[in-house]
């Protein structure tokens, strides 16, 4: 006999979340919603809560989709174990999504990223499970490099390699340098995430104490212009506690959606997220719609020039000597940037040659899309 569903209040709400997404995507959205209250909604209080669960490599980035929908019967049973207060903040949550677009992750307050738990607000980017996925499939990468520099120099009698300085360019939440510094090998690396934004400092500085357990690499943070002509960065771009890094990796999570492609977006993401870190508009200017056509870049390619000629003014399109040979960087990609597409691949390509990095390679998504370029200089 089927149960009474007559006083279930998750169901209008699947209903009203189906109208707005469609049924498939409401059924999965609706599962997160209804975890989150679950776990961490009580006396009208959301509590994040720390997690260090992991599943190993690349393919371990994760798409709420592809989590299986709840039945009806399991929707009857959450309905049965929800609190007044975990009902009542379902009902605000999903008004939230339906009516003013605001995206599930924002609602939730946080976004798994590799090992580390990601705080999430706006107008700061979300983590997406490509950049995810890039940043993993890069850990393994260099893990792979500096375990064997590793053991060739405690053959030869030279002890531990220095760390690699990496530089994470438009830093947003810190996702990607806390996903590295949480995922490469303990002592063989330092990041230092950089950002323009002072709402992406505060979450980045947020979130670096809050994964700190997680960390085996030492992370830091600092408010750069990254537009600025390239030789007032240099001296910008240090460790708080160093006059000067010498730079063996810029990796990116650049602002490269098109003005065209940006007119097209969801409002989920132009209503919500900071168009500064999805355009690239000229310095100064948050809209568009304000900049002379001309101005704009028609390629969404700008900020990935810029950081071509950051790279080759800080030494990462020439040949290593002395101690970093021992290092072999040759072997690793010197800039790694994301992109959207094969065209924009193809142009972030001829740029990094232009630029003097002599190889490059690109990376796919699980989607089967063009999603970072790598250049090398071997």
């Amino acid at each position: 006999m089927p149960r009474c569903q007559g006083n279930n209040t998750l169901l209008p709400l699947l209903r009203k979340l189906s109208e707005s997404l469609g049924e498939q995507q409401a059924k999965s959205e609706l599962r997160w919603l209804i975890d989150h209250a679950r776990k961490d909604i009580g006396d009208g209080i959301s509590t994040l809560q720390h997690t260090t669960s992991h599943s190993a490599g690349h393919k371990s980035a994760r798409l709420w989709r592809d989590q299986p929908a709840r039945s009806a019967d399991e929707i009857q049973r959450d309905n049965d174990r929800l609190t007044s207060v975990q009902k009542a903040w379902l009902r605000q949550a999903i008004a939230d999504r339906t009516e003013r677009h605001k995206p599930l992750q924002y609602i939730i307050g946080e976004q798994q990223f590799g090992k580390t738990n990601i705080i999430v607000r706006p107008p700061v980017l979300i983590p997406r499970w490509e950049t995810e996925e890039w940043t993993l499939r890069l850990a393994e990468l260099i893990n792979s490099h500096t375990d064997s520099v590793r053991d060739s120099h405690l053959q030869k009698g030279l002890g531990d390699p220095r760390p690699l300085n990496i530089l994470e360019a438009c830093t947003g939440s810190g996702c990607v340098s806390l996903g590295l510094g949480s995922e490469l090998t303990d002592g063989s690396a330092r990041v230092l995430g950089v950002d323009v934004s002072d709402d992406a400092l505060q979450l980045a500085m947020d979130n670096l104490a809050f994964n700190q357990m997680l960390l085996g690499n030492r992370i830091q943070f600092a408010k750069v212009d990254l537009q600025q002509p390239v030789h007032m960065l240099l001296e910008q771009l240090r460790f708080a506690d160093e006059a000067e890094a010498g730079w063996d990796m810029i990796v990116s999570n650049p602002p490269y959606v098109t003005p065209s492609e940006y007119r097209d977006l969801e409002a989920d993401v132009r209503e919500w997220e900071d168009i500064r870190a999805l355009v690239p508009l000229p310095p100064g200017t948050t809209d568009p719609q304000t900049v002379p056509s001309g101005d704009l870049d028609p390629s969404g390619m700008s900020f990935v020039v810029q950081l071509a000629k950051l790279a080759r003014e800080l030494g990462l399109a020439g040949r290593d000597r002395g101690e970093d040979a021992e290092l072999r960087l040759d072997a690793l990609p010197r800039l790694v940037v994301e992109i959207g597409g094969a065209e924009q691949a193809q142009s972030a390509r001829q740029i990094m040659h232009d630029h003097g990095l002599n190889s490059t390679e690109v990376w796919k998504d699980m989607a089967g899309t063009d999603r970072v370029v790598l250049g090398y200089f071997k």
